[in-house]
């Protein structure tokens, strides 16, 4: 896939909690392990996003780490952001009853992260399969609003 229709694709990314730059073509490359990768996200010395030529697949690049799974694919990496992206809205609409119990709002909190991870291990199930990925993190992150 070219540059021109990477960035296409990403075009509708920006609700990705990724806090880096989305990048225009011509896409700068870096290569990890002899791979090369199409940089299409910057955080300037933090990390990358970048996408393997050989196969498609998304990757974070650590500045100073090694490379982690972000999808298996672009398309996949664009699922997961409209899933992202209605789960937020979810999030940011939960209201509580204030009778509720800690508990109670913690176990609401598990539920929603919980499906929204189900929701994206149908997409790519290999992009949550860590609980320290990129997806499972942000899914947690999120269900961190419905427990406040």
């Amino acid at each position: 896939m070219d540059d021109a229709a990477l960035v296409a694709l990403f075009a509708g990314s920006a609700g990705c909690p990724y806090p880096g730059e989305w990048q225009a073509a011509p896409l700068a490359e870096r290569s990890v392990d002899g791979v090369p990768h199409a940089i299409v996200a910057l955080d300037p010395g933090i990390s990358a996003l970048g996408v393997r030529r050989d196969d498609g697949s998304l990757w974070i690049l650590p500045d100073e780490d090694q490379p982690d799974l972000v999808n298996s694919s672009v398309e996949a990496f664009v699922a997961f952001t409209h899933e992202y992206a209605k789960a937020d809205a979810e999030a940011q609409a939960y209201e509580s009853d204030e009778a509720d119990e800690a508990d109670e709002a913690e176990q609401a909190a598990d539920r929603f992260t919980d499906a929204l991870l189900a929701r994206f291990r149908e997409r790519d199930a290999p992009a949550v399969a860590d609980e320290n990925s990129f997806w499972s993190i942000a899914a947690e992150e999120l269900g961190y609003g419905i427990s406040v």
